[in-house]
């Protein structure tokens, strides 16, 4: 298993998803103005990602999903709890905007979903046998379960502290 091998057989719309990852990773490391649909892009991308990987490569898609439901709640509870310790995000009404601060959390969790997602798929890719195993099946719904619940649980508790803030201002 050699590291050009691997690269030339990943499908081009991975290498796609990796530098709008990187990309939007790279502009929350500053305080950025962001729709609300826009903020849950990216959970929603991992979602999508970690579903179709379940239901599309594993043999026990439904063994996946519980296992995967439950990661996620946890995931959710932890990117709650971190972003609770973050600064308020502020919500500019007249725009519909919300003012989010920098953070470099999020391409920490991007690289890191990215990275141990890519790097399940191309374990399977070269171990096809993996796909039929509980274990695998356990290690895929857990990593992508716990990596998408700490995306929604911080784009939505930022979410939540912009809209119920006491703060109203106007981001700009």
């Amino acid at each position: 298993m050699q590291l050009t091998e691997i690269v030339t057989h990943t499908p081009w719309w991975v290498w796609v998803l990796l530098v709008y990852l990187v990309y939007r990773g790279i502009c929350l490391l500053s305080m950025t103005n962001i729709s609300p649909k826009r903020m849950l892009l990216m959970p929603s991308i991992f979602l999508i990602w970690g579903i179709y990987g379940m239901f599309n490569k594993l043999y026990m898609p439904w063994s996946a999903l519980f296992i995967f439901a439950i990661a996620l709640i946890v995931g959710l509870l932890l990117g709650k709890t971190v972003m609770a310790m973050q600064p308020p995000a502020i919500f500019d009404s007249t725009t519909g905007m919300v003012q989010r601060p920098g953070s470099v959390v999020p391409i920490i969790v991007i690289l890191l979903n990215f990275g141990c997602l890519y790097s399940l798929n191309v374990y399977a890719g070269y171990h096809p046998d993996s796909l039929r195993e509980l274990n695998f099946t356990a290690i895929y719904s857990v990593t992508s379960g716990l990596a998408d619940g700490f995306f929604w649980g911080m784009s939505l508790t930022i979410l939540m502290k912009a809209f119920t803030g006491s703060v109203m201002r106007p981001a700009g």
